[in-house]
């Protein structure tokens, strides 16, 4: 689905906001394209002779059940300082996801007799499986890491994070820009809001 810039999105009715029955719509429209399990927890399994990984929550969709995994340094200090690492908070930024794993392969270890180091190589799983900025309920997860925000990939990382003992002095965040965000994300965005391309954009979506 790429549709023109300067036409309606195919999804919705122009002046009004997307309601369940756009959202779902939307959620038809998208197909699983790339293996989680190949691309993150293959990867993850490997590690678990040199860190601590562990899942640490699970998301059930339609398309199958999504744990949520979580990599942390071994011999955990709580007064020395931890820096927090997070990739594929949106899915379709695929560098974020593996250079998280990179990072954890071929850097982590020589920071951590400094800090404890903590990273969230996938956030959104669905989002990754499907090179999808959103969750299944057209929900971006950057924008819901507050309370209730009823985002699932928001409140259970914010959870795990809030588990970690010591103090959280640093958090790198990988993001990407993707071909799709003016072909795809974008006309998204704004037929979810009001379908007119324009309303609801900001420089924070960037």
């Amino acid at each position: 689905m790429q549709p023109n810039a300067n036409s309606p999105y195919p999804i919705g009715t122009p002046g009004q906001p997307w309601g369940p029955a756009e959202k779902s719509a939307w959620r038809n429209h998208q197909s699983i394209q790339r293996s989680y399990e190949e691309h993150v927890l293959r990867p993850l399994r490997a590690l678990q002779d040199r860190f601590i990984v562990e899942c640490y929550g699970e998301l059930s969709y339609v398309e199958g059940n999504y744990p949520l995994m979580g990599v942390t340094t071994p011999d955990w200090d709580p007064q020395r300082p931890c820096v927090l690492v997070t990739g594929g908070v949106h899915g379709y930024e695929t560098s974020g996801v593996l250079g998280a794993i990179r990072f954890v392969c071929e850097h982590a270890g020589h920071y951590a007799s400094t800090f404890n180091i903590a990273v969230a190589p996938c956030v959104s799983p669905w989002g990754f499986e499907t090179i999808n900025r959103w969750n299944p309920e057209a929900t971006d997860p950057n924008r819901s890491f507050t309370e209730n925000s009823g985002c699932a990939e928001a409140e259970q990382l914010m959870f795990w994070v809030g588990q970690l003992s010591g103090d959280v002095i640093a958090h790198f965040d990988l993001h990407e820009t993707t071909d799709t965000d003016n072909s795809e994300f974008r006309p998204a965005l704004a037929a979810q809001c009001t379908q007119t391309h324009v309303a609801c954009l900001s420089m924070e979506d960037i």
